[in-house]
């Protein structure tokens, strides 16, 4: 094939602008989802189902932020060039930008504050009717190339307004959010995205009794550390002693009500030498998020040290 130099292809798609009677109304933006920038999927052969989408929450792929009650589109107006006669022409468009912002307290500011970044995700955006909206390169579907993620200082009340902090993204690309957008409806995909869960963080605290050959642990929600997390099961922990995985006896698992604490029976024997981690995990898909009903937790203790 000849190497053709000095040569550019300069032609372009121009779509028709003929419209069907049925159209697409999502209704208003109410948040996101980061996504792992490596996420794709084909639209003639991939699944996006609950079932999926779930299992890439579980697995960080998918970071929901959703419950926005306010997004403002920021994004500037194109840049022009005026010359003799008032002719004008576009030196460039301005890259899509909008403006979150969530009523969720200090403690969820501070969790999307973690996230600030450029380029680390790319986004797919959430509709007040539960569609999903990202970009389509054939049929390849993704999110958004995403730069700036950054989330402000939460703003406390005030006693007239309430307490609340914006999270802005800049998108990367302005034909592939004009030209290439896809929408996928709730009506296909069979879930509302806006009922989806993050994974929630869990901090754990524990204790083991040497006599008994029981460990104890507290789990208790990082945003509020009065709540204890209920509901688990043997098939949501993993224990190791001294790094070696330990299988928990069966039926031994118990909450205590007053001292908020879970208790269980190590199969292996340990000293007031040995050192113990309790984790949230999910024995059956082996990753350290336990699934408790639909929604995901993450949580470990720090090294426990028997007591005799």
């Amino acid at each position: 094939m000849a190497v053709l130099i000095n040569s550019k292809d300069c032609s372009t798609t121009v779509k028709n602008l003929g419209v069907p009677d049925c159209l697409l109304n999502n209704g208003r933006i109410t948040g996101m989802i980061a996504v792992s920038p490596s996420w794709s999927i084909n639209i003639t052969s991939g699944t996006f189902d609950l079932t999926e989408v779930n299992d890439l929450i579980q697995d960080g792929t998918f970071i929901p932020i959703l419950g926005a009650v306010e997004v403002v589109n920021g994004t500037p107006e194109a840049t022009t060039e005026e010359y003799q006669g008032g002719i004008m022409s576009v030196v460039r468009n301005g890259l899509p930008m909008f403006t979150f912002k969530f009523l969720k307290g200090w403690a969820y500011a501070r969790a999307l504050y973690s996230m600030n970044s450029f380029q680390a995700y790319k986004v797919l955006l959430v509709f007040e009717d539960g569609s999903i909206a990202g970009a389509l390169d054939g049929t390849t579907f993704s999110g958004y190339s995403l730069g700036m993620l950054n989330t402000g200082t939460f703003m406390h009340t005030d006693g007239s307004v309430s307490g609340y902090v914006n999270t802005v993204i800049q998108l990367t690309s302005t034909d592939e959010y004009n030209l290439n957008t896809a929408v996928i409806d709730k009506s296909v995909s069979g879930f509302n995205a806006n009922n989806l869960f993050p994974i929630t963080d869990i901090a754990m605290t524990g204790r083991a009794d040497v006599s008994e050959g029981k460990v104890y642990f507290k789990p208790t929600f990082e945003m509020n550390q009065s709540s204890t997390l209920l509901g688990l099961a043997i098939a949501n922990l993993r224990c190791t002693i001294d790094g070696t995985l330990d299988t928990i006896v069966a039926l031994s698992l118990v909450y205590n009500s007053t001292t908020k604490e879970w208790g269980f029976q190590t199969t292996t024997s340990f000293t007031t030498s040995s050192s113990i981690v309790v984790q949230l995990y999910d024995s059956v898909n082996s990753i350290a998020v336990a699934k408790i009903g639909t929604k995901y937790y993450k949580g470990a203790t720090s090294a426990i040290t028997p007591v005799a």
